[in-house]
């Protein structure tokens, strides 16, 4: 068992430590263009820390002296590399925000930190109008991160029981978009069940500091799970595929007034309307057809006698 336990922490801090090694590898900023077409076009700021500031200076540059359409952009920088080898795009030009671009650039959806940092840069732009969404992306991230600490906490039987691993963030990934995520709750509310008795033992039993408790540091992270799972919003695929307008992403389907509503308003005659009045045209025909014949008949009738 303590074998076990020991072979246990090694994974993890392992795997801790690979993963500040990745978020040391790329640094995620903000530019703002006074011209997005030519950013050397008038003002250009770049290396800007957060989305306010960046939102703050785009609000600042004065329209008069404009040579163009302004735009916030973002910027990912490898460490170690020249900053020509850079990622960057323009991701608000004027009052529009075009995530549907984002398909083809990967080195920007495969950064969970810049995909979290254009979230918010649309979130603090209410009026703009954002055509696309970042949704897939979100769910796939959440989906490795459950995986990963599905790993993390027991890294044996998850060997023994998952055989394909992008098979199955694929599969946790589709769930959530589909918000089948009931199993999903299940598992990382036992996962903060057993992780808080853990670190109960590490604290009381082992006289050891609450971070740095390997149990108490599990609960946090599958609550923080936890809460994304809750804060996330399946329904905003079925918008982006049905919705009218691309700027009302508000968790309402189709904003448009229903089709009835709209065709009496107007005073244009629905289809159903329509087929009943083409239908009533045939019946008189076919009525008039049938009649003609007995007419013609009863007039010849009466020349013969």
């Amino acid at each position: 068992m303590e074998a076990y336990l020991e072979e246990k922490r090694a994974t993890l801090q392992e795997k801790a430590a690979e993963q500040a090694q990745e978020e040391k590898q790329t640094v995620v900023t903000l530019t703002v263009a006074e011209c997005g077409e030519f950013h050397n076009f008038g003002e250009y700021h770049e290396g800007i820390a957060d989305v306010p500031e960046a939102i703050a200076i785009f609000n600042q540059i004065p329209p008069e002296r404009m040579n163009g359409i302004p735009s916030i952009g973002i910027n990912i920088h490898t460490e170690g590399t020249e900053s020509y080898e850079d990622t960057q795009m323009d991701i608000v030009s004027g009052r529009v925000a075009d995530l549907e671009i984002l398909d083809y650039v990967p080195d920007i959806t495969d950064n969970p930190k810049a995909v979290e940092v254009i979230a918010e840069l649309i979130d603090k732009l209410p009026d703009i109008e954002v055509r696309g969404s970042l949704e897939k992306w979100q769910a796939a991230f959440l989906a490795a991160e459950i995986d990963q600490l599905s790993y993390n906490y027991d890294t044996v039987q998850y060997n023994q029981t998952v055989e394909d691993r992008e098979a199955q963030i694929a599969n946790i990934t589709e769930d959530i978009r589909n918000g089948n995520t009931g199993y999903l709750n299940d598992f990382l509310n036992a996962l903060i069940s057993d992780s808080i008795r853990e670190g109960m033992t590490d604290i009381i039993g082992k006289g050891t500091e609450l971070d740095d408790s390997e149990g108490v540091q599990t609960a946090r992270k599958a609550k923080e799970l936890l809460d994304k799972l809750a804060e996330y919003k399946p329904l905003a695929k079925i918008e982006e595929l049905e919705e009218c307008n691309y700027n009302m992403i508000d968790n309402v389907l189709n904003n448009e007034k229903p089709k009835e509503e709209k065709e009496k308003q107007s005073g244009r005659i629905s289809i159903k309307e329509k087929l009943a009045e083409k239908k009533a045209v045939i019946e008189q025909r076919d009525k008039s057809e049938k009649e003609a014949p007995e007419k013609g008949t009863e007039k010849k009738s009466e020349r013969e006698i």
